[in-house]
């Protein structure tokens, strides 16, 4: 894995997600209570891209089948066993770092 440099930190204010790209993978971020959270951009239910979904209340609303997941953890509402893949984030100089 290699720390990339994904977005500006301004860029992902209080209580939004954004899509990324980390190399070839896609993902997406969120920012709740403060902290900055990065999961795969792949619902684990059915592939779907949770970046073109909803951010509401701290959780990530998959587009396809409305799957929530907590911004804080990844963790789907309904079976906290199932869970989207988290990656390391790093905020350095302004930017966010996730190791991808």
């Amino acid at each position: 894995m290699a720390w990339t440099p994904v977005l500006r930190e301004e860029e992902l204010p209080e209580g939004a997600m954004a899509p990324a790209q980390a190399g070839w993978r896609r993902i997406v971020l969120c920012r709740h209570r403060g902290a900055v959270h990065a999961y795969e951009d792949r619902c684990p239910h059915a592939g779907g891209p949770v970046s073109q979904g909803n951010f509401t209340e701290g959780r990530l609303i998959c587009p396809w089948h409305a799957w929530e997941f907590l911004c804080d953890t990844g963790a789907w509402d309904s079976n906290p066993a199932v869970a989207l893949r988290r990656l390391p984030v790093r905020i350095r100089l302004g930017r966010i770092w996730v190791d991808a």
